[in-house]
């Protein structure tokens, strides 16, 4: 009977809640938000088709026809993929990785050996092809080359195989039998498999008898029992593949005249290359049995069903199984793995993936804003503007927004389309250059009444405003800013304009008191960032953030300083800011200023007024409302974030989910705090119910700020209690002594601060 009455509640309350709960990210866990279209090595797996892109690894599972991406999230050991390899013999996936770091994936276990990555060398260390030969993966190194065991998984060998063991770049290997081939930067190599000490680069010879043999060859394979290498002409852009007999060397075919040959590899007695816009494919009698052409192919194979399988750069994918088909496949992603800049509005996560806001320089970055909404991403990119640095949005409607950039002016975007683009012909910006259009933004935000403030870098007016009536004006305020770089801008609570001052020049704070077009009561001031002595602690800024308190959090090369009281900074003498004492963890009475060997280059306040500080070297922090305590230090080491180099912090204040966007792309973690409500309204328990192989964190969201939540078994015996981070609390599922609650419904009892506030849901536990 009590089984009767358990699945009753189990089917009303998942009806209620289940649409709610469905897709949502438990509480700690990471996704991964990497670009798949720009793809550049396939290779073959059994069933699986890996590809790697400029961005992540995915595959193509043939036995489902299922894509299904692989990150550091699914245990990875880094991100920047510069080739992969398959062992069928010893069914093992070779990764290497852009920073010499290599993973072995073998069934569900990931080995990693990041030998190369931490010798010291002062050659270029990086993996630029994998050869497999038995149980050995030959890896073609910047320096020579390696050779990894693939059964004991440890590196074997290391050949310099430059004269009197010097370092040589290689960039490719072949293997006919009984040579190896080795494809350098002044010629190709050749040695016996067999000789008794291949360490010895005596062993190692160039062929001086081949074309150019003194010049770069990038590709080479063993195909038709002749050598097919290509010879790299840097100069003219025209490279030549010649094939090698054993006695003398002759032009192959007349397809990679005129062309750059980026692919040269052997599948199935085929050989399969890219040259050009072209994938051909060649029998064993050198005749072109295909010739396919694609936008940008860099890497093609063809596998055990004779499918031809090519990573195109533009369009992601390709699967030819004939002439007249063609399926492409890309996991969903954003454009690119840049992002300097992230927004969030109406549950909408944008980024800005062009420029250099930490440095101020243009990098010339192709215009590109990536969109982040339901769980899927969308792209807007075009050619005619670049370095999108900065992003505004209408909080009235998500679908229209604005994008400054370093160079190019404001653009006006609307439902994924640029309708507008400002500049001095039709606004108030100035352009830098007496004789050209180049207007540098540094940052854009809307006010409190829906007007557009904007930092004009290194004009006579640096400060503009587009009205909420379309209607445009600047400011010059004297010489305190003109003239100079101009880089963020905030407009705070008190309705405070706070703007950047890039490259060692502070802060300059201004407050117009709503009277956009009398400046009679204008108040301004270009702040150094002193402490109470009124020393200068630095002037070198590079974020800021106002807190659930009002308190202005400044993040510099030298940690983070905060501003207590910013509605005093126009009537006190001396405006100083404060810099944050933490005790060091050693036993002493010693203590450390917050951060203070760091550059802070994001600050991020959550619903629970705790701040997320991104660093330059030192990943992401998450700080205690006062930042005394240090509640997490994500880095590249110890979490799946991809870098400890943080551009970009935002935070989804209704789910709490938090993104970092990285130097490399950008990962998110569902964190613990969500925005309060005003009122105890959209409370949800999920999951719910819970399960009894569920082991995660039970969440109740929904709420008001730092509510207190009591939950009491059916007889109203209280089993825990605790306090909401802004808007969401959240239960582990056990009692205050630790014990896992039995199998019943649960009563959550929510209250403000007052009492005044009241709600009551319910929880089924079943274990």
């Amino acid at each position: 009977m009590m089984r009767n009455i358990i699945s009753l509640l189990t089917i009303i309350i998942f009806a209620i809640l289940s649409d709610i709960s469905a897709g949502q990210l438990t509480v700690g866990e990471w996704r991964t938000h990497l670009p798949y279209s720009q793809a550049i090595g396939v290779t073959e797996a059994g069933n699986k088709i890996y590809c790697m892109t400029r961005g992540g690894l995915f595959y193509f599972d043939k036995a489902d026809n299922s894509i299904n991406i692989f990150t550091r999230v699914d245990g990875l050991s880094d991100v920047q993929i510069s080739c992969i390899n398959y062992s069928p013999d010893y069914d093992v996936l070779v990764i290497a990785y852009q920073n010499a770091n290599l993973d072995l994936i073998m069934g569900n276990e990931i080995y990693n050996l990041p030998d190369i990555k931490r010798k010291s060398l002062t050659a270029n260390k990086s993996i630029n092809n994998i050869m497999i030969i038995d149980k050995y993966a030959y890896l073609s190194c910047g320096f020579g080359i390696v050779v990894i065991n693939l059964e004991k998984i440890e590196v074997k060998d290391t050949y310099l195989i430059g004269d009197n063991s010097s370092y040589k770049f290689v960039n490719d290997m072949t293997f006919d039998g009984r040579y190896l081939y080795a494809a350098t930067e002044d010629g190709i190599y050749k040695a016996d498999i067999n000789s008794p000490n291949l360490i010895d680069y005596n062993y190692w010879n160039r062929i001086d008898n081949a074309p150019h043999y003194n010049k770069t060859y990038n590709h080479i394979a063993f195909f038709n029992n002749k050598i097919y290498a290509n010879y790299y002409n840097e100069v003219s852009g025209s490279d030549s593949v010649y094939r090698y007999d054993g006695n003398k060397w002759a032009l192959f075919s007349e397809v990679f005249f005129n062309n750059r040959t980026r692919s040269l590899e052997v599948h199935y007695d085929r050989l399969v290359t890219i040259n050009g816009w072209a994938t051909d494919i060649f029998e064993k009698n050198e005749v072109n049995i295909k010739h396919f052409g694609s936008y940008n192919p860099v890497h093609a194979i063809i596998d055990k069903d004779n499918y031809l399988w090519i990573a195109d750069e533009t369009e992601g994918l390709i699967l030819n199984a004939s002439s007249l088909n063609k399926e492409v496949f890309i996991p969903n992603g954003p454009l690119s793995n840049r992002a300097v800049t992230l927004e969030i509005v109406d549950n909408k996560l944008f980024a800005a993936a062009g420029g250099d806001n930490r440095n101020w320089r243009n990098l010339w970055y192709q215009f590109e804003i990536n969109l982040f909404a339901d769980g899927l991403w969308t792209g807007l990119k075009e050619n005619t503007h670049r370095d999108a640095i900065s992003i505004a949005v209408d909080i009235d409607n998500s679908s229209h927004y604005y994008t400054g950039t370093w160079g190019y002016g404001l653009i006006e975007i609307y439902n994924g389309v640029i309708v507008n683009v400002y500049n001095e012909f039709n606004s108030s910006l100035q352009n830098i250059l007496p004789d050209g259009n180049y207007i540098r933004l540094g940052g854009i935000a809307f006010d409190h009444e829906k007007n557009l403030w904007i930092a004009n870098s290194e004009v006579p007016n640096p400060i503009s405003v587009m009205k909420s009536d379309g209607t445009w004006k600047n400011f010059e305020f004297g010489k305190k800013i003109s003239n100079v770089e101009t880089g963020k801008i905030m407009i705070t609570s008190l309705d405070q304009k706070w703007v950047q001052l890039p490259k060692g020049n502070g802060l300059f704070v201004f407050d117009i008191k709503n009277t956009l077009d009398d400046h009679s009561d204008d108040e301004y001031i270009k702040l150094d960032i002193i402490d109470e002595n009124g020393k200068i602690i630095t002037n070198n800024v590079y974020s800021f953030a106002e807190d659930r308190s009002g308190n202005i959090w400044v993040g510099t090369d030298k940690g983070v300083v905060v501003y207590y009281n910013p509605g005093r900074i126009f009537n006190s003498d001396l405006f100083y800011a404060q810099q944050i004492s933490v005790p060091r963890n050693d036993g002493t009475l010693l203590a450390d200023y917050l951060l203070s060997t760091e550059t802070v280059t994001v600050i991020t306040v959550d619903g629970a007024n705790r701040k997320w500080v991104g660093t330059a070297r030192a990943g992401a922090f998450l700080f205690s409302e006062d930042g005394f305590q240090e509640v997490y230090n994500f880095t590249k080491e110890n979490s799946p974030l991809f870098s400890n180099n943080i551009q970009d912090i935002a935070i989804n204040g209704k789910t709490g989910e938090v993104f970092f966007a990285t130097d490399v792309g950008i990962i998110s973690l569902r964190s613990t705090a969500t925005d309060p409500n005003e009122n105890f309204r959209d409370v949800y328990v999920y999951p719910n119910p819970v399960r009894e192989d569920y082991e995660g964190e039970i969440v109740i969201t929904g709420m008001v700020e730092d509510a207190n939540i009591k939950i009491t078994d059916i007889s109203g015996n209280i089993v825990y209690e605790t306090t909401s981070l802004g808007g969401q609390a959240i239960w582990d599922g056990r009692t205050f002594d630790g014990r896992k609650v039995s199998t019943g419904v649960y009563l959550i009892f929510c209250t403000n601060k007052d009492g005044s506030k009241t709600y009551i849901t319910k929880l089924l536990v079943i274990n």
